[in-house]
């Protein structure tokens, strides 16, 4: 096999598939190009919500070694079965990440979740109103926030855009809290008003989170290249009938890997946050 292009034997490890379960959030934050993605979604598939037997089909085929990450491009818990599709997932032996604003979630599917362990637990915290709709923090959904900061689990954290909102502040330990205040462009699917899009990269680039390899399965089972592939611009394959190794070695994905090197054409990377500049002769 021609060097440049990777083989499944190239796949680094640190691999994750991120799992979007559904294609209509109602969080609609202003800087998630969540939108763009319901629109272009629905002209390819009818699949609103993954299915529960369709994600357990896609993730046969996925190796124990990738972790999985229910976020995506939508809230996880909008699925009525995401609490199965995670219990299912870490049955299997993968590492499990979640990030979650909590709405859809229940104390009985929290309870559940509190029998299991993750590399990672990110909480995304509403704000006072800003960017997201205040509205859906209501007496339920702060009693189960209560809960689940005395559920003692590790790797929990919190995240807020903004200014934290005013009923949540009293509620989540300071020093579990992450704040930031800078948004990006989504590679320049948001609106401009709230996150301008960075300049091209011209030449050879490269992510330096190495997100190719961390891929997103949507619920007709496409899998995008990335979590910032909000319009689908790189479809790598699909889950359904593909193998995982596969999505390495089509066209779409070693189309990607020639671009990154340099080669012409369209690549959504030249003007994502996470890309970088590689200087020739400094590594594929």
């Amino acid at each position: 096999m021609d060097a440049s292009h990777p083989s499944s034997s190239y796949i680094p490890r640190g691999r994750v598939l991120e799992i979007t379960t559904a294609t209509n959030c109602i969080i609609r934050c202003a800087y998630c190009p969540q939108q763009k993605f319901a629109e272009r979604q629905r002209t390819v598939s009818d699949a609103g919500d993954l299915g529960l037997e369709e994600f357990k089909q896609c993730l046969s085929r996925v190796p124990k070694d990738v972790d999985i990450h229910f976020s995506g491009y939508s809230e996880p818990w909008l699925n009525r079965d995401c609490t199965e599709m995670v219990e299912h997932a870490y049955t299997r032996g993968h590492g499990i990440r979640i990030y979650t604003t909590l709405i859809g979630m229940d104390e009985h599917e929290l309870r559940r979740l509190q029998a299991l362990r993750f590399r990672a637990f990110m909480v995304h915290v509403f704000d006072s109103g800003q960017y997201m709709n205040s509205r859906l923090v209501t007496k339920p959904y702060l009693n189960l926030m209560r809960q689940l900061i005395n559920a003692d689990i590790p790797s929990i954290r919190f995240l807020v855009l903004g200014d934290i909102h005013p009923d949540l502040a009293p509620i989540i330990p300071a020093e579990a809290l992450v704040r930031s205040r800078s948004l990006i462009s989504r590679a320049g699917s948001v609106d401009p008003k709230i996150a301008k899009p960075r300049p091209p990269i011209r030449g050879p680039l490269a992510c330096t989170e190495k997100r190719e390899y961390r891929n997103v399965l949507l619920p007709n089972g496409d899998v995008t290249l990335c979590c910032m592939d909000f319009e689908r611009r790189h479809v790598l394959g699909n889950l359904l009938r593909d193998e995982y190794e596969d999505l390495f070695e089509g066209p779409s994905f070693r189309q990607v890997v020639d671009r990154m090197n340099g080669a012409s054409g369209s690549l959504l990377c030249r003007i994502c946050e996470r890309a970088t500049p590689k200087l020739q002769g400094h590594g594929s």
